[in-house]
């Protein structure tokens, strides 16, 4: 078999958003409760209780912690719309090759980005209605709040220009490292809904091994500051893990053990 076939993947692909369509709508009311109650309880109730002004910094930090979140640990989210054994079992009889399965399974989270996106918008039009109902005079977007923090903080850090590019990449190369772990740990532990706890206990303690063996602080210092090295470090890292997510995803069993091995 082909692994690769557009027209077979874009059948999958329907036949999965078909399959999934009740879990992304779940998805975007939960989004939809959380976003507003805390833009409404930090906007308006303590303005309204209190008498204080609006509080929209816990509003910006609430949301750009919640799309960072999605992003780093979205791909632990792959299997979560599936329910159980006959999901699963579905899954392995489709007509389809592994690579086609599991990119399928990968980009599921993706959805979850405009789902999420969709619900704070929809959460900020309701505060800033219910903001104007309770005749709070300061009422804004939290948009443009979380905009001007993002704009703000970035100021007060006050990086360096010829330092900037170097940070950026650095965080962004880590953060794409840390994605790949979670996807390598959606395959590698069994339990679907979990995997992110079980990841993020592996990452800590691995994290802390680290600190323990070349001493706190002074992990790669010689090669931490070269953003070249850092970069390519971390590009053959995240190859090499979503390698071993697809190789661990193609050894995946209906009924096996705590992992997949």
């Amino acid at each position: 078999m082909i692994q690769f076939d557009i027209y077979r993947f874009t059948k999958l692909a329907r036949w999965t958003l078909t399959i999934d369509k009740k879990y992304h709508v779940k998805s975007f009311f939960q989004n939809l409760v959380v976003f507003t109650l805390v833009f409404v309880f930090f906007t308006s109730i303590t303005f309204t209780v209190n008498r204080q002004a609006a509080n929209y910094v816990p509003c910006s930090i609430a949301t750009i912690v919640a799309f960072a979140v999605t992003l780093v640990l979205g791909s632990s989210f792959m299997f979560y719309s599936m329910s159980g054994k006959h999901d699963m079992q579905s899954l392995l009889m489709l007509p389809a090759s592994n690579l086609e399965k599991y990119l399928v399974r990968y980009a599921s989270w993706i959805i979850l980005v405009p789902i999420q996106l969709a619900a704070f918008f929809a959460a900020d039009l309701i505060q800033y209605v219910f903001g104007l109902a309770v005749g709070h005079e300061g009422v804004r977007f939290v948009t443009s709040a979380a905009i001007e923090y993002v704009e703000r903080t970035w100021y007060m850090m006050q990086i360096p220009e010829d330092a900037q590019q170097a940070w950026i990449a650095g965080v962004v190369f880590s953060a794409v490292w840390v994605h790949s772990c979670y996807a390598l740990g959606a395959t590698f532990f069994r339990s679907h809904k979990y995997n992110w706890v079980l990841t993020s206990a592996v990452l800590v303690f691995a994290f802390m091994l680290l600190m323990i063996v070349f001493g706190w602080g002074t992990v790669g210092a010689a090669w931490w500051n070269n953003r070249y090295l850092f970069s390519l470090l971390m590009l053959l890292l995240v190859v090499l893990n979503f390698w071993l997510s697809y190789r661990l995803f193609c050894r995946t069993q209906v009924v096996g053990r705590f992992v997949n091995l």
